[in-house]
Order: C-alpha cells, then structure tokens, then sequence
C-alpha cells in the first residue's frame, strides 16, 4: 500500500482538520419541510454499525452504476427513443437512492456520535465528481436532434453545476460558512421524476414545442436550467461575502486571495469550452461522453482541494496542475498541431490519467486524515479502541 502513502496534506492542514467545526445553513424550504423530516424518519432504519462514509460511498457508486448503464447502452447520446424501458426504471432507483444516502449520512453521523472532518470531506469530495455523473446521465433521456441537446448545451448546462458547486465552496472559504443551494434537492428529486415518466410514458412524452413559445421544451429546458441554477448561487454568495467584509465575521482576504480559488476553475472552463468550439475536428461532438469525463474529473479535483482549504483554513491552491497537462493538449488541437486521431488519442489518455490521478488523490488524502484523526474510513469503531495485535497479526 506505499503507493496510497503520498502526503498530499501538509503540517498545517492537518493543524487545520484539528480545529475545524462543521459549520452549514440550509434555508432551504425543500429540505427543511420535507427532505429533512424524510431523512430523520429513514435514518432510523440503518444500524448503528453502518458507518456514515460507507452511505457515501453506496451512494456515489449508484450514480456510477447509471453512468456505466447509459454510457454501454447510449454511448453518443443518440439511443434514448430505442433504449429497454427498464434503463428508465433503473435509473430512477439509483438516482433517488444515492440522493437518499447523501442526506442521511450526516444524520447518521450525529446519531452515531462519529461526526468528522472525514465526514465532511468524503461527502462533498464525492458531490464533486457527482456533479458530473447526475447531468450526464440525464442528458440520455433526449437524443441529440432538433428536440434535444447539443453537446455544447450540454456543455454548459454541467458547467452551471460546476459553478454552483465550486461557489458554495468558494463562499465558505471566505466566509466561515457553507449555504447550501436551493437548487441541490430540487434539481435531485426533478432528476428521478424525469426517469419515471421517461419509464412509464417513454422520452417521446419530452418531443413538444411549448405553447406560444413555438420553441422545444429542451431549449426551454436548457435556459431554465442554467438561469435557476445560476440566479440561486453567485448572487447569493457576492452577498454573503460582502456582508462578512462589511460586519467582519468572514477572513477578510486581500482581493487577489479572496478570488485565488477561482483561477483553476476559470481556466478549465475557458480552455475546455474553446477547445470544443475551435477543435478542426469537433472533438467535443465526436467524443461527447469522454470530453466531458475528461473535464469532470479535472474539476472534482480542483473542487476537492478548495474543500480541504476551506476545511482546514488554508491557501487554496492557485493553478491545479492537472491544467498543465489539460491545456497544453487543447492549444496543440486548436492550432492544428494534431490529427483527428492522435487528438483522439490524446483526450481518451488524459481522462484514464485523470480518473486515475483523481483517485490516487482522494485515496491517499483519505488515508492520511484517517491516520491524524486515528480512525477508520468505513468502521465507526475509534482505533484507539482496538485491541492491540498479537504476536501471531504482527508475524502475518
């Protein structure tokens, strides 16, 4: 397991983790009137030996399950008028199971009294990814034609969750304080009526024009999405950080420290979305699912490392250095330094390399809070409550 020891955390991020208190406001009227009653009432039926990171993490691997599903069964986003009415099913089961056990960790969390800082990092370091495996997937319940999405709609409509995401973030790394967005479980429980009467009606029942609009109800779709997500974060964040300059309850950072976490995720959009315009040979629409793995991989990582800083009352990092792999491989493309193939090639090797740097970092950083704090990832039990190995373990 030396492969998995790289300290990616440094002496004062780990002073950081030791002070650190969960601090969140949810005003949600969604989740305080009936997601969280829901949960309170679900919770009860887990047992107290079920740790709160392993509902993370069954969580998360539902949305790769629907990921792996759509990505065999609807590879160019071309299929969804002929897939198995059972995908539909499926894919609501898991997309409302996985919402379920995100909300009710926490809970059990506190139920348990094994609340961490672990706790808080594997939760939102694992929403970071499912940002983009929750609108991928359902991209596949409306094919590609003049009713559906193009990939550069779906494009930006990944990057407005990537935006609300990375602003929360960024807004409790000014603030103290982590407001969560109105749009999470809206957008959650939308996510799996959409599979539902995809199952029950086929996707056909999504293939009309609006009344007086005479426009497709995707494209109403496609401006409603990114103007509700969009409206209910960075307005809200500007304000909740000025007000914390002006009463001085925030970190008060310079301007240019207060806007470092953004320089990554700027980058990343700006450079992915020229290189899907520019590219000579439409990578982004030839090779749609492998494009947007390759940039949501990238900004889970960015997004994760904010997380930590803002946990443990750090600099956040100012350039990712994945980007100086990501964005050299763009300008070779636009400028017509590379083949359709070896451009190809290049893409479907950065993301291999980047899922996997990506879980070299969440693995390793998970082990070495687990090692700080002395607990386990996936076992509520305190290791300084273990009994001490044998003589017989320690020969093993």
């Amino acid at each position: 397991m030396n492969f998995f020891n790289y300290q990616y955390l440094n002496r004062k991020h780990l002073q950081g983790l030791n002070e650190y208190k969960y601090n969140a406001i949810d005003t949600s009227p969604l989740s305080t009137y009936i997601m969280q009653p829901f949960w309170n009432w679900g919770v009860e039926f887990f047992p107290r030996w079920f740790a709160p990171n392993l509902m993370t993490f069954l969580g998360f691997l539902l949305l790769v399950t629907n990921f792996i599903m759509f990505s065999y069964y609807d590879f160019y986003f071309t299929e969804s008028l002929v897939l198995p009415r059972w995908i539909w099913l499926v894919a609501a089961i898991c997309q409302f199971c996985s919402h379920q056990l995100d909300g009710m960790d926490g809970k059990q969390a506190r139920r348990t009294k094994s609340s961490s800082a672990l706790g808080e990092l594997f939760d939102h370091g694992v929403d970071s990814w499912a940002c983009f495996l929750f609108p991928v997937c359902i991209f596949s319940v409306i094919s590609q034609d003049e009713y559906g999405f193009s990939p550069m709609a779906m494009h930006v409509l990944l990057w407005t969750i990537y935006i609300s995401f990375i602003d929360s973030h960024w807004e409790k790394y000014n603030t103290k304080v982590l407001y969560l967005p109105w749009s999470y479980d809206i957008s959650m429980l939308v996510m799996t009526i959409t599979y539902l009467i995809a199952y029950f009606f086929t996707p056909t029942v999504f293939r009309f024009d609006i009344p007086l609009m005479n426009i497709p109800f995707t494209k109403f779709v496609e401006y409603a999405w990114s103007i509700f997500a969009l409206s209910t974060s960075i307005p809200i964040s500007i304000k909740h950080i000025r007000a914390s300059y002006r009463n001085g309850t925030g970190y008060n950072r310079t301007f240019y420290e207060a806007i470092r976490p953004l320089i990554s995720p700027i980058v990343l959009f700006i450079s992915s979305t020229w290189w899907g315009l520019a590219s000579p040979h439409m990578i982004m629409h030839k090779q749609s699912r492998i494009f947007f793995s390759a940039v949501g991989a990238t900004f889970s990582n960015i997004a994760c490392r904010l997380v930590i800083a803002q946990m443990t009352t750090t600099r956040s990092d100012g350039f990712n250095n994945l980007l100086y792999i990501f964005v050299p491989i763009q300008l070779m493309s636009v400028y017509g330094a590379l083949t359709e193939r070896m451009e190809f090639i290049l893409l479907f090797l950065y993301n291999i390399f980047v899922i996997l740097a990506h879980l070299h970092y969440g693995i390793c950083v998970v082990r070495q809070i687990c090692d700080h704090l002395n607990i386990y990832a996936f076992n509520i039990t305190d290791r300084s409550k273990q009994p001490p190995p044998t003589e017989a373990h320690i020969k093993h």
